[in-house]
């Protein structure tokens, strides 16, 4: 039996379809099970520790079409659900497909109306409706080497600096006025844009442990799995540490964990929100700047309030 999965990106996003893809590997040990995504995700996918077979998409949907249309695929699962995935059944001729319910119209009425008629359910529980599985718990692969390893205190904070977008990103003077009440060793995470914030930070804070632009994912990983609490913004890297049980502290901005797209763990979280504006959630995924031009879903986060969730959680799990 050939089994394909597709969802084309976010990091974010695909990471969630993860305990999915473990799911129907118990569901169908003797299964392959191949990955449809862009070339860009080939590393998200090889966090997967299980035997999972990355496909990328051609330049033409018509090339991707040729080049799985020899594995003749038993059952397709379409969690990305998209103008293109639909072309692609049409090409491939494939009966059996499973389409993810991506809910855009509910998610238009929650930004555009603020009318939340959106489930209360995981993204992730909704990816495995799809599939007709459980999800079931994920074993990631992680480097025991890191470049700046021998930095790393025994214990400490993973502070994950970066968001594609701006709306989503905790600006820095938000950044110090908490780091400044903290007390414990925290290392910064983040891509090569997040190096002026990282530089800024650090040179309020000379102790601060940068290691943004310095890891691959898969080091970046292992950075979250050793940290006692991580802080992040609606990232691809929190979805990453929830594999991880971690104690989290979650600052969200424009949007909002009514998405269904929180952590996916039980270890304790703290949303950091500001829940009282009119205009929140603005987007389902981020601006590059403010629609209103105040940013109030970010400037009037409750530093004193996240410090100390940040403290409590640090020493509890301590």
């Amino acid at each position: 039996m050939k089994i394909l999965v597709i969802r084309f990106s976010a990091i974010g996003d695909i990471l969630l379809t993860f305990p999915v893809v473990e799911a129907l590997q118990h569901k169908y040990p003797s299964a392959e099970i191949h990955f449809l995504t862009k070339p860009s995700n080939k590393a998200v996918v090889e966090l997967l520790s299980s035997k999972v077979h990355p496909r990328f998409l051609q330049e033409s949907l018509v090339q991707t079409a040729k080049q799985l249309r020899v594995e003749r695929y038993d059952l397709v699962i379409d969690l990305h659900n998209n103008l293109r995935t639909f072309l692609l059944q049409v090409l491939l001729m494939k009966g059996s497909w499973k389409r993810f319910r991506k809910l855009n119209f509910q998610k238009w009425l929650f930004t555009a109306l603020k009318w939340n008629a959106l489930p209360k359910v995981h993204v992730v529980d909704r990816y495995a409706q799809t599939a007709l599985v459980n999800p079931t718990n994920v074993t990631l692969a992680v480097c025991d080497t890191i470049n700046g390893m021998e930095l790393l205190p025994s214990k400490y904070v993973a502070w994950v600096l970066g968001a594609t977008f701006s709306t989503k990103q905790f600006p820095l003077s938000k950044l110090i006025e908490t780091i400044e009440r903290l007390d414990m060793p925290i290392v910064l995470l983040g891509g090569e844009k997040e190096n002026p914030l990282a530089s800024s930070l650090q040179a309020h804070f000379p102790s601060l442990i940068s290691l943004v632009g310095k890891t691959i994912l898969a080091e970046a990983a292992s950075v979250l799995s050793k940290a006692n609490v991580v802080v992040t913004n609606d990232t691809g890297l929190m979805h990453l540490a929830a594999f991880y049980e971690k104690p989290m502290v979650c600052i969200w901005g424009n949007t909002v964990p009514a998405f269904g797209m929180y952590p996916y763990q039980s270890a304790p979280v703290f949303h950091a929100q500001v829940s009282d504006l009119s205009c929140r959630p603005c987007s389902k995924i981020g601006h590059n700047t403010c629609p209103k031009g105040h940013f109030d879903c970010m400037l009037k986060q409750q530093t004193v309030e996240i410090s100390e969730q940040i403290t409590a959680l640090f020493y509890q799990e301590n």
